[in-house]
């Protein structure tokens, strides 16, 4: 007959205990480098977003172009 106990001392749960410390300290390193990691790319996208809200708008600037070259006569062009 089975018993429908469950054995908590399986082949995973020993594999799990017998792992070495080293490696919880080696994982924790590479999660904090890769926090790290991911709050300098935040920063830096926060100082690109500052630096595009203080530029002027794209179409002012395209406008004023077209301004100026609308107003010059080409000189490759006969007169």
């Amino acid at each position: 007959m089975q018993s429908d106990r469950s054995d908590s001392s399986g082949p995973i749960t020993k594999r799990v205990n017998s792992l070495p410390s080293d490696s919880d300290t080696r994982g924790k390193h590479r999660i904090q480098a890769e926090l790290k990691r991911l709050e300098q790319e935040a920063r830096l996208l926060e100082e690109e977003l500052e630096l595009l809200d203080k530029m002027e708008n794209a179409t002012a600037v395209c406008k004023e172009m077209l301004s100026n070259v609308d107003t010059r006569p080409d000189p490759l062009l006969p007169v």
